[in-house]
């Protein structure tokens, strides 16, 4: 085991894609804070209107972890689809290496360069808000948060590690990975927009200039597609349960359930492991 994870890190720490990752990381969490103080500059008076949330940096904090789970779909499925394009999967059988080993390196190295991408954006976003911006969060707060964050980027990339290991095609596994983190997006937003829709259509009316009286435009009624009873409970359970909608509610400062979201992500890493590790040693190798 010591010597595949050894074999793993030297071949991560030369990977053209895992330094792109960093990059892109580093580079989007720069580009946000940038464009936020820049819109302060120009617009002050507004903002000065506003609470102290949006003219720091505590918005920004966590946001990028949502497009950093299409970062870490490209890197587990080039870093675990190469093993398979150079044969090396099959040379480390032949010497001698059993499959769970082989199985547990691959989750691990890209567990721990998906780790790296991700708190390098945190970091990144921590550092350069507190030079050009303010951080009112408490570290605290920012120590929750990053620790629900990066559980659930592990709980993640477990589930891409299981199709990558699954999929001897590196062409397949990538694009197959990268469709299922952009599915789980998509869920995403969409339970979050079924949930956070109110549950009655607020009354409207306006009042005519020409003869002050009050015109009624539409009275208060209820939503025909607001959720209720058992849908909307499968809703709330799927924006804990999934990984992506973790990322979502901490972007969003949604802490209510962190306790929940971390039990979630911690059975979906397990899980995901076992099933990777008996599915691999079952698996014909072509």
């Amino acid at each position: 085991m010591n010597q595949l994870l050894r074999a793993n890190f030297s071949r991560l720490w030369k990977s053209g894609i895992f330094r792109l990752c960093i990059l892109f990381s580093v580079g989007m969490s720069g580009f946000m804070i940038f464009m936020r103080y820049m819109d302060i500059q120009k617009n002050p008076e507004e903002y000065a209107k506003l609470s102290i949330e949006y003219s720091s940096a505590d918005g920004l904090l966590f946001v990028g972890a949502l497009y950093l789970l299409f970062a870490a779909a490209v890197l587990v499925g080039i870093f675990v689809g190469t093993e398979y394009s150079d044969g090396t999967i099959r040379n480390k059988l032949i010497i001698g290496h059993r499959r769970p080993a082989i199985y547990l390196s691959n989750l691990l190295v890209c567990s721990a360069a998906n780790g790296i991408v991700f708190l390098s954006h945190i970091a990144t976003a921590w550092i350069l808000g507190k030079l050009f911006l303010t951080v009112e969060m408490s570290a605290k707060e920012i120590l929750q948060f990053t620790l629900l964050e990066l559980l659930s980027f592990l709980a993640l990339t477990a589930l891409f590690v299981l199709l990558a290991m699954l999929i001897q095609s590196k062409a397949a596994s990538s694009v197959t990975i990268l469709i299922l983190s952009i599915i789980l997006l998509f869920a995403t937003l969409t339970i979050q927009q079924k949930l956070e829709a109110p549950e009655y259509y607020e009354a409207y009316s306006y009042i005519n200039e020409e003869t002050g009286e009050v015109i009624e435009e539409q009275e208060r009624e209820k939503n025909p597609n607001y959720l209720t009873g058992t849908k909307r409970q499968v809703y709330s359970f799927l924006n804990d349960f999934l990984p992506s909608s973790q990322l979502y509610q901490v972007a969003m400062h949604e802490s209510d359930h962190a306790g929940q979201m971390a039990g979630y992500a911690g059975l979906l890493l397990l899980v995901s492991t076992g099933t990777g590790i008996i599915a691999f040693r079952r698996k014909d190798l072509k």
